[in-house]
């Protein structure tokens, strides 16, 4: 089983090198102290727990505004709250209890359901070494003990200027969100849970709270460099499993044991994840597939005004 997954990885690496130069080539930086940080893929409920990770990586305290918006209603219902960082400091919680310190009064307050959580820096001081400088991670875990583990995508400002509601994301204030996002999978085989692919709009609306829509295009390529295509609508948030997107991303369809998957909105940019279901000797495990990131499009993240 070990020889078999390791060539499993292998057809996945080599499928995975053909892209990334592209992708890499003009991507939005990553891993890198920013100003902004969306996490795609937040669960608490039912037997589900996110573990939300923050750290300041500056010696001054920061202040952060953040939104949990919660996909599960038609209206996309958002949780605002504010957050404070003493100088390097680590900060971590689970969603459904919240955090609370005294020490610097900071709160988040407990949140349920699945959906998306965005997080800005409010700096002392409109520079740009006050804004660039948190990082942060997500864990999603199952009682019965799945685990998607993943690095929230980051956006640098790249000018000094003071804190506004709308952080357009064009290159100028802000560096902008990626115009394709690219995954290397592993094709759905049956009687196993389906992978699953989360996404989201960069551009949203969180003071008049108006959800945003678009079309999604997927381009599917096997092994044998054969694509299949397709395209569904998504509204502020989706999660789709591999089995009821295309027929392609099973292993009996696609012929081959990885795909690629090429992911680009068709009205404005998006982020997302793929959770990959992960077969491991006679038990199936889940993962946290995170994307290369391809080109610029521009965004506008709209906060209230603190």
């Amino acid at each position: 089983m070990k020889a078999r997954w390791n060539q499993i990885l292998a057809l996945a690496l080599l499928c995975m090198v053909g892209h990334v130069g592209a992708a890499i080539a003009d991507a939005p930086p990553q891993k890198l102290p920013s100003a902004l940080l969306m996490f795609p893929y937040v669960d608490s409920g039912g037997g589900v727990e996110t573990r939300i990770e923050l750290v300041n990586l500056s010696g001054g305290p920061v202040n952060l505004q953040c939104f949990f918006v919660n996909s599960e209603s038609e209206l996309c219902n958002e949780i605002g709250f504010f957050l404070t960082l003493t100088p390097y400091q680590p900060m971590a919680w689970v969603a459904s209890e919240g955090v609370s310190d005294e020490g610097n009064a900071t709160a988040a307050p407990p949140f349920f359901g699945t959906g998306e959580l965005k997080c800005a820096v409010m700096p002392a001081q409109p520079t740009t070494d006050f804004y660039n400088t948190i990082q942060g991670r997500a864990t999603v875990y199952h009682d019965d003990g799945e685990t998607v583990s993943y690095s929230a995508v980051g956006f640098l400002r790249l000018r000094d200027g003071e804190y506004a509601g709308a952080l357009q994301l064009n290159n100028g204030d802000y560096t902008q969100c990626p115009d394709k996002l690219h995954f290397d999978v592993l094709t759905d085989q049956p009687a196993t849970p389906s992978s699953e692919l989360i996404l989201l709009p960069c551009t949203e609306d969180l003071l008049l709270q108006i959800p945003t829509m678009l079309n999604v295009q997927l381009l599917i390529t096997n092994e044998f460099e054969q694509t299949f295509s397709t395209s569904y609508s998504i509204k502020c948030f989706s999660r789709r499993a591999f089995s009821d997107i295309a027929d392609s991303l099973t292993r009996a369809a696609a012929g081959t044991e990885t795909a690629h998957i090429s992911v680009r909105g068709s009205q404005g940019p998006l982020i997302g994840l793929v959770i990959d279901s992960v077969p491991f000797q006679a038990i199936n495990g889940v993962a946290g597939n995170e994307p290369s990131l391809q080109g610029g499009r521009s965004a506008t993240v709209t906060f209230p005004q603190p």
